[in-house]
């Protein structure tokens, strides 16, 4: 049996993971909500034809996983701009591309330095929701034993 001070000490540990454990699901809650929200929203902002500047492998090796990052350039109005970003929440781009492919580029009517090529709902969006929930529960389980 533990003495009261021991159990003192671990009701204080539960008590910061389970700040934790509720700091983390709601910060990837809102996180990949946003991220949803605005790969929505970009799906209805014009496309325009962009051409990949980079080569992209696919496999293990692409993305930020070894790979390069994924550079395009598009033409608004005789104006060039480059791009990086693959999508809000997204950060694999589509396996297979090479340099000089033509890929569809989503433009921000509003700002047309920023751009995607992803969009709408995707699994890492999702991905971000089961962790969230994740967290939330173990937290929970931390609090019961709190109590």
């Amino acid at each position: 049996m533990m003495s009261q001070e021991i159990e003192i000490k671990y009701q204080r540990l539960r008590s910061i993971f389970f700040g934790l454990c509720i700091i983390a699901a709601v910060m990837l809650f809102l996180s990949s909500t946003r991220n949803m929200a605005k790969s929505s929203a970009a799906a209805s902002w014009p496309v325009h034809t962009g051409v990949v500047t980079n080569e992209i492998r696919s496999g293990f090796s692409s993305g930020y996983y070894g790979g390069r990052w994924l550079t395009y350039r598009y033409e608004i109005d005789g104006r060039e701009f480059r791009g990086t970003r693959v999508g809000f929440g997204i950060s694999r781009p589509p396996a297979g591309l090479k340099n000089g492919d033509r890929i569809p580029v989503y433009v921000n009517p509003e700002d047309n330095n920023q751009a995607v090529v992803a969009v709408g709902i995707n699994k890492s969006h999702f991905i971000g929701l089961v962790f969230s929930f994740g967290f939330g529960w173990l937290g929970m389980l931390i609090w019961r034993r709190t109590v």
